[in-house]
């Protein structure tokens, strides 16, 4: 007789076509935020997308429970008295420009991999949750647990869901988040997120247009500037492979290349916002008010530790404060920043506020806070996350593996006990991607399905492993 874990191996080996064919499926659904309507508070396609997650659980005969008002699924396996969980969420970012092996939402295969919005970050744990209860059930494996199994669509636009649902419900004794990386992670760095807007209007910039996408450094940046002869020459002084300047219809436009990359860890990205600003304060032709605001923009995207605003700081367990522009714009003749921060457990919120709205202020701009939560850890001698940290150990071979903290947000953050883990065990993009290509929230997003496919073995080893534990 095979062992529970040839079975689970087989299981997903001779499952594969199937696995990755509802990966499709759930790719091809827009589940980015959209406007509010009963019934679907974040949009149509987010509440279609947890429509059909919650068909997926119900075909295969699992309970459920679909918060329409709260934005989340619930799918139940098992009864036992010890409650384990596994988070996934089912929404994404805002799609961004400049794909190249396909559009957002037309999923394909290429070399080993599934491109598409939502592969990585974070269909691939629906899919994973799915088939992890789908197995305890179909191959009979003793489990003495309750597995809640929640599918949330507001993870990536302010975590309602889960606020919704612990108003609600008592999290699980211990949870699962797939949503970053392996070996694991046991504690997520403090969020705030705000908008900066100046109270001076530009004269010569007409419109700066980047990113929509909050969460990635902008990777693309197109300004447009009143065409005057000496201002156009000026600006065709410093083009280079990274920077264009043309004059059309009256207008000096510039384009602004740059590499995207998380705004929770944005070494190696290159704001395009900053190589734009680095060029215009060079310009001797640029109308005074404007050159002085766009130097203090400069200023704050050359950096992302906070040193321009004067709030960096680094934890012994979270290590460095990080201060991260994602969009720029002008409204109303005005520029417009949107900024993410992520910090350990030692910076008090209250304290990184006021020094935030000091700095700004003193440069006439004016703040507006969005979202905030406190860092959140949990402890790393936890019975059930050593379980499944040794699960991975035992899995990979990587006997040097080391725990991590998340400089991202997950709901781990509001959840009482919970540890983070990935949905691939394998990196790369296949051929024809450029850097700033294939990542989380990147363009041409991409996941190795083989790395999907041991990662959804591993989970549910952890997931047993956990099951052996007590509370």
């Amino acid at each position: 007789m095979l062992s529970y874990k040839e079975q689970i191996h087989n299981y997903i080996i001779n499952n594969k076509d199937e696995i990755v064919g509802i990966l499709k499926e759930l790719v091809k659904i827009p589940s980015v935020r959209g406007e509010s309507v009963p019934g679907a508070p974040f949009g149509y396609d987010c509440a279609k997308v947890l429509e059909y997650a919650e068909k997926l659980y119900q075909n295969n005969g699992f309970e459920t429970e679909l918060d329409a008002d709260g934005g989340y699924l619930l799918s139940y396996y098992g009864e036992g008295k010890k409650s384990l969980g596994l988070f996934a969420h089912a929404d994404v970012v805002p799609v961004g420009n400049d794909w190249v092996l396909t559009k957002p939402f037309e999923p394909i295969e290429k070399e080993g991999y599934l491109i598409g919005r939502g592969v990585w970050d974070d269909k691939s744990a629906v899919v994973i949750s799915l088939y992890c209860a789908k197995m305890l059930k179909e191959l009979d494996i003793p489990f003495n647990s309750r597995l809640v199994c929640f599918t949330g669509a507001n993870e990536e636009s302010g975590m309602q869901d889960i606020k919704n649902y612990i108003s609600k419900h008592k999290a699980p004794d211990f949870s699962l988040v797939c949503d970053t990386a392996f070996p694991l992670y046991h504690g997520n760095k403090g969020m705030l997120q705000f908008t900066a807007v100046c109270n001076e209007s530009l004269e010569s910039i007409k419109e700066i247009s980047g990113s929509n996408v909050k969460g990635a450094i902008t990777a693309k940046v197109e300004v447009k500037l009143n065409y005057k002869d000496e201002l156009y020459t000026d600006l065709k002084m410093y083009e280079n492979e990274n920077i264009s300047v043309i004059s059309e219809n009256n207008e000096i436009i510039i384009k602004s290349y740059g590499v995207s990359k998380h705004t929770a860890l944005p070494e190696g990205s290159v704001n395009a916002g900053y190589l734009v600003c680095e060029l215009l304060k060079k310009c001797q032709h640029l109308a005074e008010n404007d050159c002085k605001q766009i130097e203090f923009v400069s200023e704050l995207l050359s950096h992302y530790y906070g040193e321009t605003v004067g709030i960096e700081n680094a934890d012994p367990d979270f290590g460095k404060l990080t201060f991260a522009n994602d969009m720029i714009s002008v409204e109303n003749g005005k520029i417009k920043l949107h900024f993410n921060l992520r910090f350990g457990a030692c910076v008090d919120i209250v304290d990184l506020k006021e020094k935030i709205k000091g700095a700004f202020f003193e440069k006439g701009w004016d703040i507006s806070f969005e979202s905030e939560a406190p860092a959140h850890i949990t402890d790393i001698n936890h019975p059930m996350l050593q379980a499944c940290f040794n699960m991975y150990k035992a899995y990979t071979g990587d006997t040097k593996a080391k725990p991590y903290i998340n400089a991202g947000g997950t709901y781990a953050m509001h959840l009482p006990c919970a540890a983070e883990i990935g949905t691939t065990l394998r990196g790369g993009t296949p051929n024809g991607l450029t850097q700033g290509h294939g990542g989380a929230h990147q363009p041409d997003e991409c996941i190795s399905i083989d790395g999907m496919l041991e990662a959804l073995e591993l989970t549910m080893l952890m997931l047993i492993a956990c099951d052996k534990e007590d509370v």
